[in-house]
């Protein structure tokens, strides 16, 4: 007769299947690895340091491939509307002054 498994169910493995549902499974494979948490504000993340550190090393391997072509860097601010910005009012209080409306656009 095999012998009695005492042990406790372990929680830290990834229980969802990647084929099955895969949103679940990518969350979970970054949240247990401890690669990335979630924040209080929708959308944001903190991204802990072994994820930075791999973020890093992707971002200087495409610079350097990107070079070769000639492709030149661009920065685009992130712009958030006012509704979302609004619902998150009581986190955005202290960022006031770092707050800049666009009023028009022009295509």
């Amino acid at each position: 007769m095999p012998p009695k498994n005492n042990k406790k169910e372990n929680k830290m493995g990834v229980e969802s299947k990647k084929e099955e549902d895969f949103p679940n499974w990518y969350r979970q494979v970054l949240t247990r690895s401890e690669m990335l948490d979630y924040y209080d504000v929708s959308g944001c993340y903190i991204i802990r340091p072994w994820a930075y550190r791999i973020w890093k090393e992707i971002q200087n391997f495409l610079s350097e491939e990107f070079e070769k072509l000639g492709v030149e860097d661009t920065y685009f601010p992130m712009f958030v509307t006012k509704k979302v910005l609004e619902r998150e009012k009581d986190h955005v209080e202290g960022f006031a002054p770092e707050v800049a409306w666009v009023t028009k656009a022009y295509v």
